[in-house]
């Protein structure tokens, strides 16, 4: 049997990111964490220990990082199987209190129509526990014990050995995402936007700050990769999105119909390379359909080295992981990651997009034209709200950092480094065709978009 400290040691390295240590803990623990389920649950529920005990794996995985003492993984598993035990013996049917529901925002506004004369109560209750199960699991569990066991944020920390601040933060993300899943009961259009956590899309992220609690049925979705906001926005799952300008035509292109409603920035880019002397490794793009191909393409009209430059896609937000992993030599992609990467002494800025193609077009605000044209007081609301944070960041570069920061995890002092270099520019966002065509026109000579392409419907001003 292995020691405390041999399960501590491996906890260790799995927090650090170690695979292979936490299927080793799942090996040497799983006959402990099932002999405990089947002693805690009634013979009717018997068959069910596996499924507690891997839903308990399953809880632990995702909350390693709450985990204090590594030494402590195993009594600290043992309270998680305790809790999904306790989770299945009170039934499959659980009781959902609708005043709780109420009281968190989640059943129909005062003077709505009650759904137990529309919809029925039960309705209601199935579509609520439906909801909980597509939460992820992270978030999944304190929800039930919260809504269905009706346990405070601090019960719920002691329950399942994670710090409240960690819970108050789960409970919070999970909220908008119920709401969101039932705005038919509430009567709700939720107004559902991606974006990536780079300083191109502060706004977004000011914009959701400063209009908490104020009525705005908005659910905003952080994404690490483009491809996934890409794919979201194309299959609906997503209303808008803030959006590279390649991709958001590309996607138009494609059938599906976008507006571009608004610039979120102008500039905002910068190529960094590592202070390595020999570079034989590729360099890091965010995508193929970026807007850094498009000024790579441009970089080689004058600097012809540049033109066969080997590339490979990176998600902004590991360029800089992946540069001291020596994965790559270089990477063109939003900041703060270049200003990060400068701090971190790994490499050094080469050139910035505002010195390649001054004031050129990047992200836009794009709105799938359905949803635009059936909810345009909600846009224009929204894009109002954008400007107003534009406002807000100009006049405070400090509170833009520290938003920044809260919602990305970034340094306040790098965000702010980038904002003071006015590495990026929030001026003149309105949509404009002569930029758009301009843009187009070299997205297409760089190859990243095929020739010809109708681009009408695409342009809105409406909202701006």
């Amino acid at each position: 049997m292995q020691s405390a400290a041999n399960i501590g040691e491996l906890a260790g390295k799995a927090l650090r990111g170690d695979e292979s240590a936490w299927r080793a803990i799942v090996g040497r623990t799983s006959s402990f964490a099932l002999a405990m389920a089947r002693r805690r649950l009634p013979a009717s529920l018997a068959a069910q220990a596996e499924d507690a005990v891997q839903e308990a794996f399953i809880s632990a995985f995702c909350n390693l990082d709450a985990l204090r003492e590594p030494e402590a993984f195993k009594p600290w598993l043992a309270a998680i199987v305790r809790s999904q035990c306790a989770r299945l013996i009170a039934g499959a049917h659980p009781t959902i209190s609708l005043d709780r529901l109420d009281d968190c925002g989640l059943m129909p506004p005062s003077g709505a129509e009650d759904p137990a004369d529309a919809l029925q109560a039960m309705r209601l209750k199935a579509a609520f526990d439906e909801a909980l199960e597509a939460l992820p699991p992270r978030l999944r569990d304190v929800s039930r014990r919260h809504y269905l066991g009706g346990l405070s944020s601090a019960e719920i920390a002691e329950t399942c050995g994670l710090p409240e601040g960690t819970v108050k933060k789960r409970l919070h993300s999970a909220r908008p995402l119920l709401q969101c899943m039932l705005r038919h009961f509430r009567g709700e259009t939720m107004f559902r936007v991606g974006y990536m956590p780079i300083t191109d899309h502060l706004l977004a992220m000011v914009a959701q700050h400063l209009g908490r609690g104020r009525g705005l049925p908005l659910l905003m979705r952080r994404y690490l990769s483009w491809t996934s906001l890409a794919r979201d926005l194309e299959r609906g799952r997503l209303d808008a999105a803030f959006v590279m300008a390649p991709l958001a035509l590309s996607l138009h292109l494609g059938g599906v119909k976008l507006a571009y409603v608004m610039d979120s920035h102008h500039e905002g880019s910068s190529l960094s390379v590592s202070n390595r002397l020999e570079r034989r490794r590729p360099m890091a793009l965010p995508g193929p359909l970026s807007t850094h191909r498009v000024l790579l393409g441009r970089i080689g009209l004058d600097r012809p080295e540049w033109r066969d430059t080997p590339t490979t896609v990176v998600n902004p937000s590991s360029v800089v992981s992946s540069m001291h992993r020596q994965e790559i030599d270089a990477f063109f992609c939003a900041e703060p990651w270049s200003t990060k990467c400068l701090r971190e002494g790994v490499g050094r800025t080469l050139m910035r997009s505002k010195d390649i193609l001054p004031g050129h077009l990047c992200c836009i605000l794009a709105v799938r034209r359905e949803f635009a044209d059936h909810n345009g007081a909600l846009v224009g609301d929204y894009v109002r709200r954008l400007l107003q944070a534009r406002d807000r960041v100009r006049a405070d570069p400090v509170f833009g950092a520290a938003v920044q920061s809260a919602m990305t995890g970034i340094a306040a002092d790098i965000a702010l480094s980038v904002l003071t270099n006015k590495s990026v520019s929030f001026d003149d966002l309105a949509p404009d065709a002569g930029r758009l065509a301009a843009f187009a026109h070299l997205a297409r000579g760089a190859g990243v978009l095929p020739d010809g392409g109708d681009l009408g419907g695409f342009l809105c001003q409406d909202f701006f």
